[in-house]
């Protein structure tokens, strides 16, 4: 594509680096899986940090305010980071909404059950694929493509 540049190994860094958000953000959908297989969940410890963030709401408020007008809307930031940075937020952002699906309509009408179960579990699994793959693609130095979201995200950091 047109948009495909070099990234330098630190431009390739900081754009892995950023999906760790969206392996963050997905920690809940996994606690059925975490209940099968607990060493999985000890994956998780290197992200406390970032975990207890997330679980505060004022403090995910302000970082996602501050990756995104410091990182995203930043015109001296290399565009590759800014791009997996972006797409990273809204594969957050697309988690907060399974969750609230969850909450509010899913759960009140049908319970916990295998249903729930199957959907978290869904949300997860697909989560660690979307993340997976955006770690060993900004690592090569490409453009992460996931259908849709990275139109949306390459039109909005070319806004900037």
């Amino acid at each position: 594509m047109s948009w495909q540049s070099s990234a330098t190994v630190a431009d390739r860094f900081f754009g892995s680096f950023a999906y760790l958000l969206p392996i963050a953000d997905v920690y809940f959908f996994g606690l059925f899986v975490f209940k099968q297989f607990p060493i999985l969940e000890k994956l998780y410890q290197p992200l406390a940090p970032l975990l207890a963030i997330n679980n505060n709401q004022i403090g995910s408020l302000v970082l996602f305010f501050g990756l995104y007008i410091g990182v995203v809307v930043n015109p001296r930031i290399n565009r590759f980071i800014r791009f997996n940075v972006l797409q990273a937020i809204l594969i957050g952002i697309l988690i907060s909404l399974c969750g609230l699906l969850l909450q509010y309509v899913l759960l009140p009408i049908i319970g916990v059950g295998l249903l729930t179960q199957v959907l978290m579990n869904v949300v997860f699994y697909g989560t660690l694929a979307m993340a997976g793959y955006g770690i060993v693609m900004s690592a090569l130095g490409k453009y992460t493509e996931i259908p849709q979201l990275s139109e949306n995200v390459q039109i909005q950091v070319d806004r900037y």
